[in-house]
């Protein structure tokens, strides 16, 4: 699988590159015919840094198959695969009027839900097959604490994205 991450990160960085000449018109050619077709500027950009973020993230996979040396199964790749490329892909359909279309739409919503659960499938995959135990059990705790954090801080919280919500 090394030859596909490797081949599969270029090209979601190249992606990522390519959104990069339709967010630059968007922001600096004020009267672009792409303004018409990128209606949300801000979705387009989190494509854009979405699908670099995402190679980037290939790569890591890519440095643990070479540093541990070993190969992931496919049942983890294909999911890893999906979801890097699916998941910009939804910022970049939210970047448009063609979420709302007919058909888009369902496309939308399935890929809103079945996106990042194959990340999510694929990146806990990863950690339990290749990480020691003790990174486990420090992302648990990290996890737990974090929601810990949320419960008890739950009302700052609402106090804090109702107070965004009135200034919109």
């Amino acid at each position: 699988m090394n030859s596909f991450l490797l081949n599969w990160a270029i090209f979601i960085f190249m992606a990522g590159l390519i959104l990069s000449l339709p967010l630059g018109a968007v922001f600096y050619l004020k009267n672009s015919q792409l303004n018409d077709f990128f209606t949300n500027p801000r979705k387009l950009k989190a494509a854009h840094l979405d699908y670099i973020m995402q190679s980037f993230s290939i790569g890591l996979v890519l440095l643990l198959e070479f540093t541990m040396n070993i190969e992931l199964p496919i049942y983890m790749v294909i999911p890893l695969a999906f979801g890097t490329f699916c998941n910009p892909f939804i910022f970049l359909l939210e970047a448009t009027p063609l979420y709302k279309a007919e058909v888009s739409k369902i496309i939308y919503r399935i890929l809103k839900v079945i996106s990042p659960a194959s990340l999510f499938f694929a990146w806990i995959a990863i950690m339990i097959t290749s990480l020691p135990a003790y990174i486990s059990w420090l992302l648990l705790f990290f996890t737990l604490m974090l929601g810990l954090g949320i419960i008890t801080n739950k009302k700052k919280l609402a106090l804090i994205t109702k107070g965004t919500q009135l200034k919109k």
